[in-house]
């Protein structure tokens, strides 16, 4: 933790979203840490959203306000009040319409302002985007050094303004020497049999259906193989169409969410991640890492400072099932390799994706925008 606080503050996370995934689960994790810290933290989002019931539920205080896209006085207005009567010090948003609205907000009622930018998705070059984030942010925290070097060359975007935080793990959440439920036993999985796994939002880009066209190539292969799929999304009935059409019904086991994804994620021997687009650093990857799994993602995105290429694990090119399918059937063949990618990949989470290295890190920024 940091030391030398000598005063604390008051910081409001903003989230336009309406959805749950990787993003929201950091935005309630993070407040529930700065608030453990003393921290006054609140959070305003979508009425709709779970984040909303979600962190209300965690014990943080809401505030429900409907942002729309476009130029919407009434949420601006509505923030400003909140800002006001909360005696914000710090606006902390987290998606472009957020952003904007809650960005307004903070400058007329001269508040600081920190904009997180979570996806790999290329920023559109306008003097408007750039503005944005160099004159409504007073700092941007990114999800990998990639998307921060992106900003800088492609955007022309201040470096010193710019700092990559990649997402942290929990390393007591997912740990083997915790206590948890023994997943083969549950689903009457054979102890013989080889498990991929994939845990996510069942989203198109997160790319379940190039790892379901890659398990029907490696089943004729991999006599005794299941499936895990761990997550919901918009994408399920899509997954279940293609998973009868490919007759891997008795396969691939679809789970559904799961609050606690350690338990499946032991139960793995790979953990797959064949994301395809808008992937920061991940926070499942190092999870699976921390499990001392062996993990296989796609080349994209910031994902390749998690997975390291053969040595922290196995990097495909996106979209390419021949590839994935070849790097599972190498792990699967080759017991020892898998078991050095996995014990490489715990040293690696464990030296620069921690929990607690997040906060620290994310609290010095804070700090230092309080402090000029």
């Amino acid at each position: 933790m940091i030391k030398n606080k000598t005063s604390s503050f008051s910081l409001l996370h903003t989230e336009w979203s309406s959805g749950w995934g990787g993003q929201e689960i950091r935005i309630l994790a993070e407040s529930l840490a700065f608030k453990n810290r003393g921290i006054s933290v609140k959070i305003a989002a979508q009425p709709n959203g779970q984040l909303i019931d979600r962190a209300r539920n965690a014990g943080i205080e809401v505030f429900p306000v409907h942002m729309n896209k476009g130029f919407n006085i009434s949420a601006i207005w509505h923030l400003i009040k909140i800002i006001k009567n909360e005696q914000i010090n710090i606006v902390h948003t987290h998606s472009s319409v957020d952003h904007r609205l809650a960005g307004i907000a903070a400058r007329i009622s001269g508040c600081s302002v920190v904009r997180s930018r979570h996806l790999s998705t290329p920023i559109s070059r306008s003097p408007l985007s750039k503005a944005l984030y160099m004159k409504l942010a007073d700092q941007v925290i990114t999800s990998g050094e990639s998307i921060r070097q992106a900003m800088i060359s492609n955007n022309g975007m201040s470096g010193d303004r710019i700092v990559s935080i990649p997402a942290g793990i929990d390393t007591n959440q997912f740990s083997l020497d915790r206590k948890m439920p023994d997943v083969r036993s549950l689903y009457n999985i054979p102890k013989d049999t080889f498990i991929l796994g994939i845990v996510g939002v069942l989203r198109s880009w997160k790319g379940h259906s190039d790892l379901i066209d890659a398990v029907k190539r490696i089943s004729y292969k991999i006599p005794k193989l299941k499936l895990l799929i761990v997550g919901e999304g918009p994408q399920r009935k899509a997954i279940e169409k293609q998973i009868i059409n490919l007759n891997l019904s008795d396969i691939v086991i679809l789970v559904g969410y799961q609050k606690d994804p350690a338990p499946f994620m032991k139960a793995m021997d790979v953990v797959v991640l064949p994301s395809y687009s808008n992937e920061a650093t991940s926070q499942v990857l190092p999870q699976a890492m921390a499990m001392r799994r062996p993990v296989i993602s796609t080349s994209i995105g910031s994902l390749q400072e998690v997975v390291i290429n053969e040595q922290t694990g196995l990097t495909v090119p996106p979209r390419d099932v021949v590839a994935l399918s070849e790097a599972v059937i190498r792990i699967y063949t080759n017991k020892s390799f898998g078991y050095k990618l996995a014990e490489s990949g715990y040293l690696h989470v464990q030296s620069k994706f921690t929990f607690d290295q997040m906060i620290n890190s994310t609290e010095a920024v804070y700090r230092k925008i309080l402090a000029h």
